[in-house]
């Protein structure tokens, strides 16, 4: 198989993704239609992530190393953003299960990659993107250490992890798109303009959290704690 005969199928379902992912903004959560929406997104992003794969392969092999770093590190963050987004349905009767050993070692892979993008970033001249970028794998490590230690928590916390797992994913899109597709559509963009590629969809996603957090917000109260969670 060729190289086009991933990076189209990537191109493809990375478009119908963003595009799928404002459809499902603006309709009213918990419908069918928005569910409906939802199962379609993460197919095209299952897609995006199995042709990241041998993509980012292919730039490392090539001499392209900071793209691939930027690239790999995508994939195992949308990955996780993926599947935390369907568990946290799933186990939303079951925060310890939802917290299991599986959880928490993914996050703690996340973590190690985050930590060696910003070495490669501190080491490049891309630090500027990719120490902010990686820092989000150890900022997630930081949260589920918060988490696990909380006895009293809302009873919708899946939600929170549901939505906070799609915006997410939302973000990450939106700079690949940015800093990736963008990039190679309109060729000699400024270092501002690729920055700002990078600062808005952080800082918009980073909003609808705390705007949805404020909305969704409920008493918390007493559950069973993570730490005697079942291998998930």
């Amino acid at each position: 198989m060729t190289l086009s005969s991933f990076a189209m199928p990537h191109l493809i379902a990375g478009s119908a993704a963003l595009l799928l992912f404002w459809i499902a903004v603006f309709k009213r959560k918990g419908t069918a239609i928005h569910r409906k929406i939802g199962q379609a997104y993460l197919a095209c992003m299952s897609i995006v992530v199995l042709t990241g794969i041998p993509l980012t392969l292919h730039l490392f092999l090539t001499g392209h190393t900071i793209t691939a770093v930027f690239l790999g590190y995508l994939v195992i963050l949308v990955s996780l953003a993926c599947v935390n987004s369907v568990r946290a349905i799933r186990y939303k009767r079951d925060r310890a299960g939802y917290y299991g050993l599986g959880h928490r070692l993914a996050v703690g892979v996340l973590a190690a990659a985050g930590i060696a993008v910003m070495v490669v970033g501190w080491n490049s001249g891309a630090a500027a993107i990719l120490i902010p970028f990686g820092a989000l794998g150890p900022w997630n490590l930081f949260v589920l250490i918060r988490d696990l230690g909380k006895r009293d928590v809302a009873p919708n916390w899946w939600l929170k992890e549901h939505y906070g797992a799609m915006i997410g994913n939302g973000i990450a899109t939106h700079i690949a798109f940015s800093q990736i597709g963008l990039s190679r559509l309109l060729p000699g963009q400024s270092d501002l303009v690729a920055m700002l590629g990078w600062l808005l969809p952080l800082g918009i996603g980073l909003t609808a959290i705390v705007m949805l957090d404020r909305r969704y917000r409920r008493p918390a109260v007493r559950i069973p704690a993570p730490s005697s969670a079942p291998s998930h």
